[in-house]
């Protein structure tokens, strides 16, 4: 795992705001969504489908599943863009099982406390998954307070 610094970039995608016990239901819509709309979104960047846990506050979850863009015009109806602001992350390269992603966050939050880190409290985390590889692996990112 290292400790990097990621630029401030935009992401369009469809926006999920509920409870955890709802995630399960949501965010296969959300990523069906993208996936099936992604060629809508203009000014695209990469390969890469991004889940953004924007924020959790209180139980409520508010994540971002979409794509990196160069710019924040011409939104697709249904859709919301995001400035994700420059921050400090844990990163970490996940090759295994995407069932496992959970597990490896996880033992990031561990590396971050036996390291003196502290994450930031509000849940702020990106997953980057290949569009069109898996065997690339899974980019994970984990801001710092």
């Amino acid at each position: 795992m290292d400790i990097v610094n990621k630029e401030e970039f935009y992401v369009i995608g469809k926006k999920v705001i509920c409870p955890w016990q709802d995630l399960g239901t949501l965010m296969p819509e959300a990523w069906n969504t993208v996936m099936q709309q992604k060629d809508e979104i203009q000014n695209r960047v990469s390969p890469y489908i991004l889940d953004i846990c924007l924020h959790v506050i209180d139980g409520e979850f508010t994540q971002l599943v979409g794509v990196e863009v160069s710019s924040l015009e011409n939104i697709p109806e249904g859709f919301e863009g995001a400035v994700i602001p420059k921050q400090k992350y844990i990163y970490a390269k996940h090759t295994g099982s995407v069932m496992d992603i959970a597990g490896h966050f996880g033992r990031m939050i561990e590396w971050a406390k036996d390291n003196c880190l502290t994450i930031d409290p509000y849940d702020f985390k990106i997953q980057y998954s290949p569009e069109y590889n898996e065997e690339r692996g899974y980019d994970l990112y984990f801001k710092l307070a």
